[in-house]
């Protein structure tokens, strides 16, 4: 055996000498060594790339320590909301202090003063606040007191930092974990991954926060669902005492 693989050896030796007795030859032999040079250096290239752009999910608390939810934690800030339902979309602008919330609807062009306390929701309408619905979608899972909740179950999948010095965490989280956060529920279903995108400020903290909840939403409706809710959140802590409005 060790004879034969000799002789072999010997065979590719000699053709290789071979070829480098003629011009042509030399100038195989050269596109060959370069062809195999370029194909190992891309190789290495394409690895290293690959390398550095890999994110470490397995301990997503070690991420979670870059940026501070304290500001909307702590409930004292303004903010704006935009819902976007299956392409229809409503605003909320207000503040929101001592779990009170004051601020102005838009929806269908047509505005209205809105107030939420002790998980009641009041609407003007006309010239005095009437009790409505809730006014929030999907506020189970916006709610400040829940956010950590869901980003600690979420999966890190990217991490984009900007020359403004914001920086934007991208998560994921399956319909099937929302559900057991929300409901204690076991189901197994094979959906697309929800994604929570937060945005920080050069102070680290979170200043934006983007859900796109489309495969929870269907799920819940039966129905296929487009649903985007983003907020945007200001002025930590600088909000006075708001007044509950007279019904």
């Amino acid at each position: 055996m060790k004879e034969e693989k000799k002789k072999k050896e010997n065979k590719y030796i000699k053709f290789i000498k071979d070829l480098s007795k003629s011009k042509r030859g030399r100038a195989v032999l050269f596109f060959v060594f370069y062809f195999i040079f370029f194909f190992i250096l891309i190789s290495l290239i394409r690895t290293n790339y690959s390398s550095n752009n890999y994110i470490d999910t397995s301990n997503n608390n070690k991420v979670n320590t870059e940026y501070k939810l304290d500001g909307i934690e702590t409930g004292n800030y303004h903010f704006t909301r935009e819902e976007n339902i299956n392409g229809i979309t409503t605003n909320f602008t207000g503040d929101k202090s001592d779990e009170k919330t004051a601020g102005v609807m838009t929806s269908n062009n047509t505005f209205y003063n809105y107030f939420i306390y002790d998980n009641i929701n009041l609407i003007k309408t006309t010239d005095k606040y009437e009790v409505t619905s809730e006014l929030y979608h999907f506020n189970n899972i916006t709610d400040d007191n829940n956010i950590s909740r869901f980003l600690e179950r979420a999966t890190l999948i990217s991490k984009t930092e900007y020359e403004t010095g914001n920086i934007s965490y991208n998560y994921e989280i399956t319909t099937n974990t929302i559900d057991e956060i929300l409901n204690g529920t076991n189901i197994d279903i094979a959906d697309v991954p929800n994604k929570i995108t937060l945005e920080t400020n050069e102070e680290d903290e979170v200043v934006k926060i983007t859900y796109d909840l489309s495969s929870y939403a269907t799920y819940i409706n039966n129905t296929p669902s487009i649903t985007t809710i983003t907020i945007n959140y200001s002025n930590f802590g600088e909000i006075k005492d708001i007044e509950i409005p007279e019904s």
